[in-house]
């Protein structure tokens, strides 16, 4: 089976200060902590082409993906159904994309030429591809994050790897992982410009193997640190960086991989909701009038007012898939709650799955039905009860269709 890697990688940090995305911060970053990237990997299997863009940034939008893909598309041949942008949902990055539930306006600037960036990020992985053997490891992760609602709840706590040598003389090209963690160590009083938890497990993990890695965030709706950290700030940062990369050191083992020729797909579904006819939205608000005074209570408050002052809601939900052996390859465009993605492994349990998170657009959280209106995901969704398990159905149904 002929395989080509390439993989690029663009420092993107700003020069100068500029408003930062998460947390609905007022100010501008004061330092910079470690580097805002863009990252991009190539990959060509029996000649079914495929380019992943990773963004440092909380979001990414549909109009910036598009045209994105479309940029690549022009200057790469490679049909835009095979590109996917996507980001590792950093809340420590530069304001590009407006979030719906926070007043922070997006750098326009910036996001103009990361652009420009990210086009050239993937030009570059495709341009400098070349033949390539490619290996799997696997581990579960251990006493640093999980279900941030339920502690022992679900959560995906699997870390994944593929390394790709050069099919000549076994040089390490890049490497990539794949994980499902909030990076949200750094929490809203922070002013430093980073890539969190993500971005400091990709520099560990690229100064001992000496090769990029591209990291990829997948169903980490649910999932943080929050029931496992021992302190806060950047020392804390370290801590779990450290921790984590050590288990994967330790812990790694070796899986079986098949690669043949890829089967590849996608699918669209339009969600509408609108908090003034929606029963789960006067049921939550009631709930949260009854409760005592307190900031928590204001806050989801305004939440759901700002809910009803957005009127009717319609997103499109899109997905894209690709089968390549044994491993099984889905975007979603959201923060994906656990369990939906763990309804992935279910249905596909003979193969691989694996989540692209923040993919081609933002559409907050998809909550499952049987946790909808019970925590804060909820207050942060658009979308109501019931469509994020269609929509995980639908996907489920399209990925079968092709096996």
């Amino acid at each position: 089976m002929n395989i080509e890697f390439g993989i690029s990688k663009i420092d993107v940090t700003p020069q100068s200060p500029c408003r930062m995305g998460g947390y609905n911060r007022k100010g501008a970053w004061t330092d910079v902590l470690d580097p805002i990237e863009v990252n991009a990997s190539a990959v060509c299997v029996d000649l079914v082409p495929f380019i992943l863009i990773e963004l440092d940034s909380i979001m990414v939008s549909k109009d910036f993906s598009l045209s994105v893909k479309n940029a690549v598309s022009s200057k790469t041949g490679i049909d835009s159904s095979n590109i996917v942008v996507a980001c590792i949902h950093t809340h420590s990055a530069p304001c590009y994309f407006k979030l719906a539930y926070e007043d922070t306006l997006p750098e326009t600037e910036l996001t103009s030429d990361l652009t420009g960036l990210a086009t050239e990020a993937a030009v570059s992985a495709w341009a400098s591809r070349s033949k390539a053997t490619v290996s799997m490891e696997m581990l579960g992760i251990e006493g640093l994050y999980g279900n941030r609602n339920v502690q022992g709840g679900p959560a995906d706590k699997q870390v994944s790897i593929f390394s790709f040598e050069d099919a000549q003389g076994g040089r390490p090209i890049g490497k990539m992982l794949f994980m499902s963690a909030h990076p949200t160590i750094l929490n809203g009083k922070s002013a430093v410009l980073s890539a969190d938890l993500i971005g400091h497990v990709r520099q560990r993990l690229e100064r001992k193997y000496g090769c990029p890695v591209l990291c990829v965030n997948g169903t980490c709706g649910d999932v943080s640190t929050r029931f496992y950290r021992q302190g806060e700030g950047v020392a804390e940062l370290e801590r779990t960086a450290n921790e984590l990369c050590a288990q994967i050191e330790s812990k790694r083992e070796r899986a079986a991989l098949r690669v043949d020729t890829p089967r590849w797909g996608s699918i669209s579904m339009k969600s509408v909701y609108d908090a003034k006819t929606d029963p789960d939205w006067i049921e939550m608000t009631n709930r949260i009038e009854a409760m005592d005074a307190s900031p928590m209570r204001d806050f989801l408050l305004k939440r759901q007012q700002l809910k009803l002052s957005m009127g009717k809601i319609e997103l499109e939900l899109p997905s894209q898939f690709a089968v390549i052996g044994n491993c099984i390859f889905i975007t979603m465009p959201c923060d994906t709650c656990s369990t939906l993605g763990l309804d992935f492994k279910r249905a596909f349990s003979q193969y691989n799955v694996f989540v692209i998170g923040y993919a081609n657009t933002y559409c907050n959280y998809l909550v499952p039905q049987e946790d909808y209106g019970k925590y804060f995901e909820t207050y942060n969704s658009r979308t109501p009860r019931g469509v994020a398990d269609a929509f995980v159905a639908r996907i489920i149904q399209a990925v079968g269709a092709a096996l």
